[in-house]
């Protein structure tokens, strides 16, 4: 197993996260797996088609994402986990939010390049 594996996911859920923040939805898309599952602290599940048209819609607007206590776990050559706690300033449908979520996504290399599989996040009280 490559020792590099942690750094590429992490620098692939940067260059995500400056995706979303620049509503980039080419970079996006690219960064996201066909089979994505994108579940939200509501508990609402997108896949990649419903999620890059709320993306393309401007129902969805990031203003701030910041990632703390980020932890990867490599599973293998292909596969990763990327753990930890994330505090976004969003927009959702007109209403801003600020979250602070534990989220947990699992990541997949697809001819090269890492893409996002699943989303999962779930709301702290602080």
């Amino acid at each position: 197993m490559s020792t590099d594996i942690p750094n590429a996911i992490k620098a692939a859920e940067k260059a995500r996260c400056a995706a979303m923040l620049e509503n980039d939805n080419g970079v996006l898309s690219a960064l996201l797996d066909p089979r994505l599952q994108f579940h939200h602290a509501t508990g609402v599940v997108d896949a990649k088609d419903a999620y890059m048209a709320k993306m393309a819609a401007g129902r969805i607007q990031y203003v701030g994402i910041s990632w703390s206590e980020e932890k990867v776990i490599v599973l293998a050559d292909n596969a990763a986990v990327l753990t930890g706690r994330m505090s976004t300033n969003v927009r959702v449908e007109g209403l801003d939010k600020a979250l602070v979520n534990r989220v947990a996504t699992v990541w997949s290399l697809n001819d090269g390049a890492w893409q996002m599989v699943v989303f999962q996040s779930t709301p702290m009280v602080v």
